[in-house]
């Protein structure tokens, strides 16, 4: 894809000048995602493509921008990475900017673009330039629940006078279900917007943050037959099977919120869980070689992010062991363990991504 070179400054097709018809709702919205965006962790799925004079898209480009709050930022595509530390300047790293080597300057320029199109749909002014069609109106075209419940209220930035073959942009917020009237996100954006240049480009993004999620995770001190037979364990060949085990509890997909509020009930029970992503970087928390990590599962409920343990194996089946994404979804079976700390998270530690059930035993695998 050739480099879209734009301005700092970047004009939308379209704007809030005179929209005295439009839905109030939207502009408090939009405030209220920028504050959130502003202060947690942003995940931004930027996708571009040229339109031509008929409005058909060519040269398609995919970014994923991560933003912590006066930290790090980091900017990938096809594997390659972009870090800049706070004070710092940017560099190509595969270790969120531990190491690396400084990026060049074309490189550099594809960046400003990228950061400043993940933020351009958080932004409320923009240029109008067709006059013809008259004042922006900004209304809801449609509102929709999710499968678990949750709420996606879509605004169309249209005008007075709309002409019925153009693309308009649209506003996604998000608001789970039984949460305030007010209480929503930008969740997706997608529209044409104009580059420096005069030309179109259709720009769609899909937001997503994080809450810094403070989880007390402590590990006792086996007892002896724990820890012989977690010797046993780590001495005996896996062959990609696990011994016989007990079958899932049920078929449910468990959330993360789910097995932490009945953990007492689903302690070394076997569950579904289903993974939207993994975060951040392993640790041994368990002392026997598995991989434990932060992770986000597929509920959007308010509180999505738990604890698994991987085996090694499990990761390298599942294509995570060298993917630096380490995206989903995927489906996973896990027995849950329960610390004897009341305070202390319970973890899942991932036993197979399939079940074979034979005379009520269960043999996973990955």
């Amino acid at each position: 894809m050739r480099p879209i070179l734009i301005s700092l400054v970047l004009f939308t097709a379209f704007s809030l000048f005179g929209a005295d018809q439009s839905d109030p709702r939207f502009e408090k919205w939009l405030n209220r995602s920028q504050n959130i965006y502003a202060t947690h962790h942003m995940i931004a799925y930027v996708r571009l493509a040229h339109l031509d004079s008929k409005g058909d898209r060519s040269g398609e480009a995919e970014f994923r921008y991560d933003r912590y709050p006066d930290k790090i930022e980091r900017i990938t595509r096809n594997d390659v990475s972009f870090v800049r530390k706070k004070g710092k300047k940017w560099i190509q790293s595969d270790d969120w900017g531990e190491t690396g080597e400084p990026a060049e300057p074309e490189a550099l320029k594809l960046i400003q673009v990228v950061i400043s199109y993940a933020d351009l749909p958080l932004r409320t002014k923009g240029e109008s330039r067709d006059k013809s069609q008259g004042a922006v109106v900004v209304q809801v075209v449609d509102q929709r629940k999710t499968k678990e419940g949750n709420e996606e209220i879509v605004f169309e930035q249209g005008r007075e006078h709309q002409k019925p073959d153009l693309n308009y942009p649209k506003y996604t917020f998000f608001r789970y279900k039984d949460a305030d009237p007010d209480d929503v996100v930008l969740s997706e954006f997608s529209g044409p917007v104009y580059e420096s240049g005069g030309g179109k480009v259709q720009l769609d993004v899909r937001y997503d943050y994080l809450v810094a999620v403070k989880m007390e995770a402590i590990t006792p001190e086996p007892s002896a037959p724990d820890k012989n037979a977690s010797a046993e364990k780590a001495a005996g060949p896996t062959m990609g099977k696990s011994a016989s085990l007990p079958p899932p509890i049920s078929d449910k997909i468990y959330t993360f919120a789910q097995i932490e509020k009945q953990k007492a009930e689903l302690k070394d029970k076997i569950v579904r869980i289903e993974i939207r992503y993994l975060l951040g970087e392993p640790s041994d928390l368990l002392g026997d070689g598995t991989q434990r990590y932060i992770v986000k599962d597929t509920s959007k409920g308010a509180t999505p992010y738990g604890q698994v343990a991987f085996p090694r194996e499990g990761l390298e089946k599942m294509g995570l062991a060298n993917d630096p994404h380490r995206e989903g979804p995927f489906t996973l079976y896990a027995r849950v363990h329960v610390f004897p700390e009341k305070k202390a998270a319970a973890i899942c530690v991932a036993i197979g991504t399939h079940v074979a059930v034979e005379n009520r035993k269960a043999t996973y695998s990955w």
